[in-house]
């Protein structure tokens, strides 16, 4: 991997989204169903943020057991990091590392094509340093 790969070519297109109206209970179902740990949140076709399983947990501590009533808008990390599918990689990974998270939103113009996370970000690693 060059320093200008495209993060295009390694992140996970058309990630599971949810509604920022729905419920963190819905959201917390549908991250363990696919496996996620982050999940874009929208507002109709914007994006509105993005929630995180840490975000998920500091709802938790807030709320307690009510936390899976909570809008899933309510306890998202607004103002995510979205980048182009051809922001080089290196560059969103300084970004992510200057912002101190975990995932990037990878949009074409106004439309959601992929979430980069900081497992991507190790897979890239992980290939360039295999034997």
């Amino acid at each position: 991997m060059r320093k200008s790969t495209p993060v295009r070519e390694y992140m996970s297109r058309l990630p599971e989204e949810i509604d920022r109206r729905e419920t963190l209970g819905a959201a917390i179902d549908r991250m363990a169903a696919h496996d996620v740990r982050h999940i874009p949140v929208m507002d109709g076709p914007s994006v509105y943020g993005v929630l995180s399983r840490a975000d998920v947990l500091d709802a938790w501590v807030r709320h307690g057991h009510r936390a899976r009533e909570v809008a899933v808008g309510e306890a998202c990390s607004r103002a995510p990091l979205e980048v182009s599918p051809v922001a080089p990689i290196g560059e969103v990974a300084a970004q992510m590392l200057e912002r101190r998270i975990t995932s990037a939103l990878v949009s074409d113009g106004r439309v959601l094509v992929g979430i980069f996370t900081s497992t991507d970000a190790l897979r890239v690693l992980a290939e360039q340093l295999a034997p």
